[in-house]
């Protein structure tokens, strides 16, 4: 008798099992260059911590540069489709404020890189997710600013910082403020806000549909 489904399943496996195998790999490469830096990690560490070997690392991933690259990529990936099938400013930074919440590690990657010397030339080159909020942050631009003609470049660039710098630095900075026995939802509330308000000040078309905390 004839299995004519065997073969197809049998790739299937094979293919979700190459999935999952890689997905372990990029986690654990994520979590130990957000936690010790590009240049500490090697492909060994990554191995190890994914419980496989040196040299399926690089058959599956490559080079560190390569892993490096495609941890990035996987993360920006998921920031993009946050603001998926939105053209309006506010609306995207919300998505992608609140999906960053959920992959702080990768912020905190990000955040660690650029201070300790890594270059930009090192990443993709390029972060698709800033690129999406600077494009609508042009479109969105109003003829009189309440703080002047700020470029949008430098206004998402300012946003992008203060997210990531609270996202790196909050162990810190909530306590210095006095603001450790608020609520962290609350906190992160009037962040969001805060945000928002920054654009609104200094991109006045960008006031968009997304109220706060809508």
């Amino acid at each position: 008798m004839i299995d004519t489904g065997a073969p197809g399943a049998s790739a299937e496996r094979t293919r979700g099992a190459r999935e999952a195998t890689t997905a372990a790999m990029l986690d654990a490469a994520e979590e130990l260059f957000a936690a010790h830096g590009f240049t500490a990690v090697s492909v060994r560490d990554i191995a190890k911590q994914a419980g496989v070997s040196h040299a399926l690392v690089h058959r599956y991933l490559g080079n560190k540069d390569d892993i490096y690259r495609k941890v990035l990529q996987r993360n920006e990936d998921v920031m993009l489709a946050a603001a998926a099938g939105t053209d309006d400013l506010m609306e995207a930074v919300a998505h992608m404020f609140r999906e960053g919440l959920a992959h702080r590690q990768y912020l905190r990657l990000v955040t660690h890189s650029a201070l300790h010397g890594l270059p930009f030339e090192a990443t993709m080159g390029r972060f698709p997710a800033t690129e999406l909020l600077v494009e609508l942050a042009g479109r969105s631009k109003g003829e009189s600013p309440s703080c002047g003609d700020v470029d949008p470049r430098l206004v998402i660039a300012a946003v992008v910082a203060l997210y990531l710098g609270w996202i790196s630095l909050e162990p810190w900075l909530v306590p210095a403020a006095g603001l450790q026995d608020e609520d962290e939802a609350m906190l992160l509330a009037q962040l969001e806000r805060v945000i928002r308000c920054l654009i609104a000040a200094t991109i006045p078309g960008a006031s968009g549909r997304d109220e706060a905390g809508g």
